[in-house]
């Protein structure tokens, strides 16, 4: 097996490469280059990324790839992040990176990107498990801030609010032509656009503080000598200094080749989050989005379980999602456990995609969102909501999916499957019918909302799934909602579903 990985990020600031090797189930580090590119100025500026631009992140990616060869990389992902995301020609820089370089590069979205980074803890966080109990993460990057709260080892919460660096950097720059004081104009705006979740903060009692990205990491190695663990009283003291407009830490700053305004933006976000937990120390690891993809690689080559609790942080911020629109939880962390039992009996005998138990998870966590402020056609109304959330680690198009299969969902009511969904190729139609056609059998088996059915085993016999229950209660509701779900099944996988109660 090989055991060469590499993965390049075209950043905002800067394209970057990492190539890494696999020893002994540890990650040893070949290379770790960056070069520095303004792709987000320009961006931020025009909307689009100019042809000189292009040609010298062209140089540096075939510079890379050299450096790929001379290793004898194959397996390697290259990725692109806000700066390409937000660019109005990016496909057009896509396809002339892929022509001049031989290089795929994909644009990962949002969700995709805080996904890989966060998953990267697990590798550079010594005591990532201590982290999970009770932590704040703040990631300031050129277009965003990304607040999120690990706790009781979830990740409970994660929200992106527009602070990013390049817009705030811009606005520093339009008050310092109207006040002396400007550095506590734009602390004023950051406390404004955040105070609102506040309290949700300060109610968990929080022990660690994660600062992290690129950001914040010039600020360790310009300030603290690259100490990932700064303490709080020299990093309160820094910001006192900077509020003030501290000329000597200005031009300490710009000595090491900084941008004072890009500088100070930063460090008015840590600075306000910062007094929201009870912590001793900042800390600035090292993670990256660059780690995550490497893990990601690694995880799937080796079939390694060692990132279990931070890909299930897709599912708990789905049930906090959940939750959050008074969706009944036992009713849907049922609904989950018993599609997945019919998904894994049909997956010996059926192909899927390799994301579909994700998704069928999640469209059962999910389904029902809508009822809050629609009970009549709620499963409508779901599906709307549905296509319009930001889920963590999925994508958009995935996320379109998981609401066309919530919509699909027949369990009370006859519904025939349209032979076409606008938008959707055929293969992804079919993923949806399948899906659709499992999940109506779930909800069906806990219609009554009382957990009466528990799924023994589920096996394929000639022509028919055969469901070996157990009921606890009599289960009338459960099997007339169980024969709506029969004939979409039956179309959808070619064998009819049939429950079989079983002995105690």
């Amino acid at each position: 097996m090989d055991s060469l990985f590499a993965a390049i990020d075209l950043g905002s600031n800067a394209v970057k490469l990492k190539i890494i090797q696999m020893n002994a189930a540890q990650m040893e580090t070949l290379e770790d280059l960056s070069v520095q590119i303004p792709l987000g100025d320009e961006v931020f500026l025009s909307n689009t990324i100019k042809l000189e631009t292009v040609k010298e992140a062209i140089e540096t990616l075939n510079y890379f790839k050299k450096i790929m060869e001379s290793y004898g990389v194959v397996n390697y992902k290259a990725v692109a992040t806000s700066a390409l995301r937000e660019a109005e020609n990016s496909k057009n820089i896509v396809e002339i990176i892929r022509m001049k370089t031989g290089l795929e590069v994909e644009v990962v979205e949002d969700t995709i990107e805080k996904y890989l980074t966060y998953k990267s803890i697990r590798d550079k966080v010594p005591n990532y498990k201590d982290v999970r109990k009770g932590a704040l993460i703040v990631e300031v990057n050129s277009g965003s801030c990304d607040i999120s709260i690990y706790y009781q080892n979830k990740l409970i919460k994660n929200d992106e609010i527009k602070l990013g660096i390049k817009g705030l950097k811009y606005m520093l720059m339009d008050f310092e032509n109207r006040t002396v004081n400007y550095p506590h104009v734009l602390k004023e705006f950051v406390e404004t656009r955040t105070s609102h979740i506040w309290p949700n903060i300060e109610a968990k009692k929080l022990n660690h503080f994660l600062a992290i990205g690129g950001d914040a990491k010039q600020i360790k190695d310009r300030l603290f000598n690259g100490k990932d663990h700064i303490p709080m009283k020299a990093f309160k003291k820094i910001c006192k200094d900077a509020l003030n407009n501290d000329f000597e830490l200005r031009q300490h700053v710009e000595r090491e080749g900084g941008n004072w305004y890009e500088f100070l933006a930063t460090l008015i976000v840590y600075d306000v989050f910062s007094d929201l937990v009870d912590s001793d120390d900042i800390w600035v690891p090292n993670v990256s989005l660059r780690d995550g993809i490497l893990a990601e690689q690694v995880e799937h080559a080796y079939g390694l379980t060692r990132y279990k609790s931070f890909n299930n942080d897709v599912y708990h911020l789905a049930y906090e999602i959940s939750k959050r629109y008074k969706s009944e939880e036992a009713h849907f962390k049922n609904m989950e456990v018993l599609a997945i039992s019919i998904f894994k009996a049909l997956k010996a005998d059926y192909v899927f995609h390799a994301r579909d138990e994700m998704l069928l998870r999640l469209a059962a966590i999910l389904h029902e969102i809508g009822k809050f402020t629609r009970m009549r056609d709620y499963l409508i109304t779901s599906y709307e909501k549905i296509s319009n959330l930001d889920i963590f680690g999925v994508k958009r198009e995935e996320s379109l999916l998981i609401a066309h299969i919530c919509r699909l969902i027949s369990s009370s009511e006859q519904k025939v499957y349209e032979s076409n969904i606008p938008g959707i190729t055929s293969e992804d139609q079919l993923r949806i019918f399948k899906l659709a056609s499992i999940l109506s059998i779930a909800d069906a088996l806990d219609k009554s909302k009382k957990q009466r059915i528990e799924i023994v085993d589920a096996e394929i016999t000639d022509s028919r799934l055969i469901i070996a229950i157990k009921r606890t209660d009599p289960c009338v509701l459960e099997e007339w909602s169980f024969e709506y779900t029969i004939d979409n099944f039956a179309n959808t996988f070619g064998i009819i579903p049939e429950l079989k109660d079983v002995d105690e």
